[in-house]
């Protein structure tokens, strides 16, 4: 399967999306709503009964089909991959449980204000509890961490590259 996707599975993910666009261009082109919903703005007022028309929908539906269908599908690959070579991923794991650590630090650390203007604003305005508020925090720790990592990393693997 991996071998067939590999060979075909740009042609066949092409195939579908241009199978997709074309049934849902016929499907907007041939509804009776087309030619009402072109016409609504011809005064430039928006017209509220715009919004009840149904004629998009199938193209929504089957976006988000799609992007479900492909997450499902990464999901799916990835952990049969990791699975199925277990010391080739052993990197991948070992970056991830870096990644998990780093955020765990970060949401126990995450100091909870009970006032100032963050208060009001994720408090009252927002009604974040407090674990979302630490979530946040334990996210933007994560992602500065990350960042730092990154740049660091960046800058030794230079430095390396110039003594070689």
């Amino acid at each position: 399967m991996y071998k067939f996707l590999t060979k075909n599975g740009q042609s066949i993910a092409f195939v579908v999306g241009t199978v997709i666009v074309l049934l849902f261009f016929a499907m907007v082109v041939t509804s009776q709503d087309y030619d009402v919903f072109t016409d609504m703005d011809a005064d430039g007022i928006k017209d509220p009964k715009r919004y009840a028309f149904g004629m998009f929908d199938f193209g929504l539906m089957a976006t988000v089909g799609l992007i479900i269908i492909g997450y499902i599908l990464m999901l799916g690959f990835g952990l049969f991959q990791a699975a199925t070579n277990i010391k080739g991923s052993l990197g991948a794991i070992a970056g991830l449980a870096l990644i998990a650590i780093i955020f765990g630090i970060g949401y126990s650390m995450t100091d909870l204000e009970i006032a100032g203007p963050v208060y009001k604003s994720a408090v009252l305005k927002f009604n974040l509890t407090d674990n979302v508020r630490r979530f946040v925090g334990g996210s933007i720790t994560t992602g500065v961490a990350l960042v730092a990592i990154g740049a660091i990393a960046i800058v030794l693997s230079e430095i390396r590259n110039f003594f070689k």
